[in-house]
């Protein structure tokens, strides 16, 4: 019995320390004796899927993008982005469309995989990246609600140029390619391409090349698809190198700043952007206001992804910040100087002669013009050395 006995207490004495009696051991209570218990909580949906991707991000640190797009633009987005992310956004500049591809392809034939994003104007996408297949799907990443309303956008939907969605337009850029020094040209003096054709206009006109992706052969599609014909529109330009001896630019901010400088009185179809900026600073130059309409594009507002990213989190976060209310405000307004496609972002100091007017002709641009753009490369490039001879 006393063995017994003994064999109880050890097994008492054992059962009290396990159960918290010991010294610096919590007594065995029920959970709700003790507090409430802790739980993991997982944020359902976007919100989830956002926090994770911004974490990710955050240790990628950086954004690298490929872009035609301005110097201030650049700026304006390169320190808003990491001042709301704390992530770098680095930016490789190029002039032309041309010299885009030819880095990547470049890239590509090394094995590198350096770039994440494209900032370029629909011709350089679509007509010249996407036939690559260097551009990769946007809908996977965009994620923030903001984004992703349709309610937000002018349209009722996110403003994809392609069917396939793998390039997206920012800006609602009224385009008015005739730009004009107004200590040389009086206002309402020209008013219509073919105005361009008089004689006092010989020797003064500088003009962006139209077989080069960019603005002039946005201009060149535009004449012939919107206004006239293809052959109405080859003669025009033809006479217009010939007869006026217009000089041809193959940089397309170069026909603006001439132009501010009294250099030529008329530039056609020279960067929008840099228009925006010279009227901004204050320099003597106006654009033509046309009866036979303007055509509405994104410009040199258009954004894609790249095939293989880089740094595909902070990839995701910066197409969703860009894309937003506050990106959208420094890209649009503040950098490029045009209203932007959403609905949510003020056009307030941008230069009324960028915004439709009311009763004004317009044409809205659609994936077939930009891919009719592309073809019309070949047929400015015959008629350029053709006009040449």
């Amino acid at each position: 019995m006393k063995g017994l006995f003994w064999l109880v207490m050890v097994i008492l004495a054992a059962f009290l320390v396990m159960s918290g009696c010991g010294q610096g051991v919590a007594p065995l209570l029920s959970p709700e004796a003790n507090g409430p218990v802790a739980k993991v909580v997982t944020k359902p949906g976007w919100e989830g899927k956002w926090e994770n991707t911004l974490a990710e991000a955050r240790k990628e640190g950086v954004v690298r993008l490929y872009s035609l797009w301005g110097s201030e633009t650049r700026v304006l987005l390169s320190q808003g982005f990491k001042a709301r992310y704390g992530i770098e956004l680095e930016f490789s500049p190029f002039a032309r469309g041309s010299d885009l591809l030819a880095k990547v392809q470049a890239e590509r034939r090394a094995g590198l995989y350096l770039a994440d994003a494209f900032g370029a104007g629909p011709p350089t996408l679509l007509v010249t990246m996407k036939p690559e297949g260097l551009l990769g799907p946007f809908e996977p990443l965009l994620s923030l609600p903001e984004v992703t309303d349709p309610k937000l956008w002018i349209g009722g939907q996110i403003p994809f140029l392609d069917k396939e969605r793998l390039a997206i337009g920012m800006l609602a850029v009224l385009q008015r390619h005739i730009v004009y020094n107004t200590d040389m040209v009086k206002e309402g003096e020209v008013t219509a391409y073919k105005d361009l054709l008089k004689p006092q206009y010989k020797g003064r006109i500088a003009m962006a090349d139209p077989s080069l992706t960019g603005t002039a052969n946005a201009m060149f599609g535009h004449i012939a698809r919107d206004l006239w014909t293809v052959e109405e529109a080859s003669d025009w330009l033809r006479q217009l190198i010939r007869q006026q001896e217009a000089v041809i630019l193959r940089e397309h901010r170069m026909v603006v700043e001439w132009t501010a400088r009294g250099k030529y009185a008329i530039g056609l179809a020279g960067q929008t952007e840099a228009v925006a900026e010279f009227i901004k600073l204050g320099a003597p130059i106006s654009v033509a206001v046309q009866p036979e309409g303007h055509f509405i594009s994104s410009a040199g507002g258009g954004v894609s992804l790249a095939a293989r990213p880089a740094h595909p989190s902070a990839t995701a976060v910066f197409v969703n910040w860009l894309l937003g209310k506050e990106g959208q405000a420094l890209f649009a307004v503040k950098g490029y100087g045009y209203p932007s496609l959403r609905l949510d972002v003020p056009a307030e100091g941008i230069n009324p002669i960028f915004i439709v007017r009311p009763g004004e002709k317009v044409f809205q641009d659609s994936e077939e013009l930009v891919v009719f753009r592309g073809e019309m490369l070949e047929v400015a490039k015959k008629v350029m050395d053709q006009a040449s001879r």
